[in-house]
């Protein structure tokens, strides 16, 4: 196995991280032009510094790591590792232990015998690593797999794969397309190279150690954004649906305590302010953990983002109520003019919301 950089995004995996290197390398020969790139997102256990005193150690000038101020996702953390990537190949495998480095050999000589541009490690393609789940998880992973193989065309088994190895332009040329906020890379590089050469292969998906998983909802509702934005051919980003899916959820907060007010004997001023300081405030909450990767960590952060989370949404209100009153003046229907300043002011919350609000 030559010409190939090994990608690997950490976020605390301090006890899984160095006994994977070690049998990674194992594997290859520094030599041929092989390296190591682990991306860490500022880890609370110390995984950076234990990658880099073992490196200093050992002088491996062939792992390099990078430090990243904060958890921004897998996906951006596959981006940043392929900038510095200096080999024509890629391989991309999880820090946790459960990718086994001896299946690397294996996906390289594919890509490289048979002339291709991706191959995938599939958890899915037998029953060999399937065996321990239970029947439901089997089930829903089938229907997943099975959707997700129709939105990008191509017969798959497992298209959330973590683990695979592809050529390195298709990350470096796309880096600008990929949604950097998302936890599946290989998903979106499959649904924006429509063209590729690509092959599965199986894997041995093998139990963690130690750690929990990352798998929570925000991977969830960041695959529905990867797939709309996919529909409506990138007009709007994957995290735009996300935040609409918030601003959805918030209309049912507002409503349940609206009337939930109104029952405990509270005016309509009272029970509408309840309704809407709740809304706003779990919406806040939840765009900063879902959709903006939870960016704002300290108690003092949270504060100064929620109080400009309130100001962008009362220009947001002001947006919708004044371009529905000018569509109405000028003879539009009323669900034309009422949707048409909703969804502009929908628009504009966002937009203020990711670049003043949640800034990186």
């Amino acid at each position: 196995m030559e010409n190939v950089s090994i990608i690997i995004p950490t976020y605390n995996e301090a006890e899984n991280i160095i006994p994977l290197i070690q049998e990674i390398e194992s594997y290859i020969q520094p030599a041929k032009q092989v390296e190591i790139i682990v991306v860490d997102d500022n880890s609370p256990d110390d995984t950076y510094k234990i990658i880099q005193e073992y490196a200093l150690a050992g002088n491996k000038s062939y792992i390099h790591t990078i430090k990243r101020t904060w958890n921004k996702g897998l996906s951006s953390a596959v981006i940043e590792g392929s900038s510095i990537a200096k080999f024509q190949n890629i391989a991309v495998m999880d820090g946790d232990g459960q990718h086994d480095p001896a299946d690397l050999p294996n996906l390289f000589n594919k890509l490289v015998e048979n002339e291709l541009d991706l191959v995938i490690g599939s958890r899915f393609s037998s029953t060999k690593n399937t065996a321990s789940l239970s029947q439901r998880r089997n089930r829903m992973s089938s229907i997943t797999n099975s959707f997700l193989a129709l939105v990008i065309r191509k017969s798959l088994t497992d298209p959330l794969s973590g683990f695979f190895i592809l050529k390195s332009t298709l990350l470096k040329s796309n880096s600008k397309k990929l949604y950097k906020e998302g936890f599946k890379i290989l998903f979106d590089v499959l649904m924006i190279e429509r063209q590729l050469k690509v092959q599965e292969t199986q894997i041995n998906f093998r139990k963690r150690n130690t750690g929990a998983s990352k798998l929570n909802l925000a991977t969830g509702l960041s695959l529905v954004g990867q797939i709309l934005e996919n529909f409506t051919k990138r007009l709007f980003p994957a995290s735009f649906f996300v935040f609409s899916f918030i601003g959805g959820f918030g209309v049912i907060v507002h409503l349940s305590l609206l009337y939930a007010a109104l029952n405990l004997s509270a005016s309509y001023l009272a029970a509408n302010f309840v309704g809407t300081a709740s809304a706003l405030i779990s919406n806040y909450f939840l765009n900063n953990y879902l959709t903006f990767n939870n960016i704002h960590k300290s108690i003092a952060e949270r504060v100064v983002g929620l109080t400009r989370y309130a100001l962008v949404n009362s220009l947001s209100l002001f947006a919708n109520i004044g371009i529905a009153a000018q569509l109405y003046s000028e003879n539009f229907s009323i669900l034309f003019a009422t949707f048409s300043g909703i969804f502009a002011g929908l628009v504009l919350n966002y937009l203020l919301s990711r670049n003043l609000v949640f800034k990186t």
